[in-house]
């Protein structure tokens, strides 16, 4: 019912824009190239749409999604907006590197000459490059990644942009299948452009803003279950996170652009988001059951701590590298996974809600079960007034 909403306020906006565009005396699309305007287009690659659309093009090509896969050419490592990766992995260089995946913020691998991810010769060989994380508290360093397996590339369909199960990019049979260009690029999420920008008043390019369209590829497996492993959940698991609460009403993109990263709106000491937890959660935000918290702590440092590992983690104080879109926190949980550690619960424990600051070690006093147990129910509860 919602999508049906979202498509029908779709359409009429097309036709608003169809209309001013008459107006103005410019051709408008029609109905043909509105209902499928990627039937029988090419992909045309990046650098044509910034042709056009060179500010949104000078912003996106900052933000992580472009820099998901990135080739070596002549032996020259990719150059990243806010990062460099110093050195492929031991016993290697450069010219043995094809491509490069990630790189941009967490870490980096690499995939040799035969198209498969370097692995290493046994199980103790470390070829995955995590950069420094001062908030994890871990220096930039090499980690191990399936050491001694062979690993060929199956990471296309949500690192690329164009792909085809078919075939072996640049005919190395470690790269499965093919792709118009590397990284999440433009027309990954918008469609093959030819089409368009042979005639861009007169064929549309698609726009789709639900959450379904992130959730191709900001998932592990079914939207039902949340996975974990080594104590923390694991890496792009968004949209299962937000499965699991009232915010899968929501699309990503109510509080992201999805042209502007959170790492480059970091950078620029921005904020991360287009709007912020107490624009809806007002009344939460009013009363909070302390008198430092509020001058201390965001919302999102309680309720979106950080679940998530990509590189590193640091379980004993309940911190990864990623925040976690789960939001929601039970005020009767301590724990955050299932007995096995396999999947994490619906909601935020207590243990990442409250210790990542409350530990040992921590920028706050260690509490016990019992005293966290004891905060956090009813924290955002304004006591009733004295009928006195």
């Amino acid at each position: 019912m919602q999508r049906t909403l979202k498509l029908l306020l779709m359409a009429t906006a097309v036709l608003a824009v169809a209309l001013l565009l008459a107006a103005w005396g410019l051709a408008g699309p029609t109905d043909e190239a509105t209902a499928a305007t990627t039937v029988g287009a090419e992909y045309v690659g990046s650098d044509t749409c910034s042709q056009c659309h060179e500010e949104i093009y000078e912003t996106f090509i900052k933000s992580g999604h472009a820099w998901k896969l990135n080739p070596v050419v002549n032996g020259k490592p990719p150059k990243y907006p806010f990062t460099e990766v110093p050195e492929p992995p031991e016993g290697y260089t450069w010219d043995d590197i094809t491509y490069v995946i990630g790189g941009y913020n967490w870490k980096a691998r690499f995939i040799d000459k035969d198209g498969y991810i370097i692995t290493g010769d046994d199980e103790k060989a470390t070829t995955q490059y995590n950069f420094a994380n001062d908030i994890v508290g871990k220096e930039a360093g090499w980690v191990g990644y399936h050491a001694g397996e062979e690993k060929p590339y199956d990471c296309g369909p949500c690192h690329t942009t164009g792909y085809s199960p078919e075939g072996n990019q640049d005919d190395l049979p470690g790269l499965v299948g093919t792709w118009a260009e590397p990284g999440v690029k433009c027309e990954r999420c918008h469609g093959p452009g030819s089409l368009h920008a042979e005639n861009p008043y007169g064929v549309l390019m698609k726009v789709d803003r639900d959450s379904e369209l992130c959730g191709e590829c900001h998932l592990r497996g079914e939207p039902e279950a949340v996975n974990a492993k080594g104590g923390f959940i694991r890496h792009h698991e968004q949209y299962e996170e937000l499965f699991q609460s009232k915010h899968i009403v929501l699309d990503c993109v109510k509080c992201h652009d999805p042209h502007v990263g959170v790492v480059q709106l970091r950078q620029a000491d921005e904020q991360t988001t287009r709007t912020q937890c107490e624009n809806c959660h007002f009344k939460n935000a009013k009363y909070q059951d302390s008198k430092i918290h509020p001058t201390v702590a965001d919302c999102i440092d309680c309720h979106m701590p950080r679940v998530t590992k990509s590189a590193w983690g640091d379980a004993e104080k309940f911190t990864g590298d990623i925040r976690t879109h789960l939001m929601a926190i039970d005020p009767d949980q301590i724990g955050q996974f299932t007995e096995d550690g396999s999947e994490a619960l619906s909601q935020v424990s207590l243990d990442f809600a409250c210790r990542g600051c409350h530990v040992k070690g921590g920028s706050a006093t260690p509490k016990t079960d019992e005293e966290l147990l004891e905060k956090a129910d009813g924290y955002h509860d304004k006591p009733q007034a004295s009928t006195k």
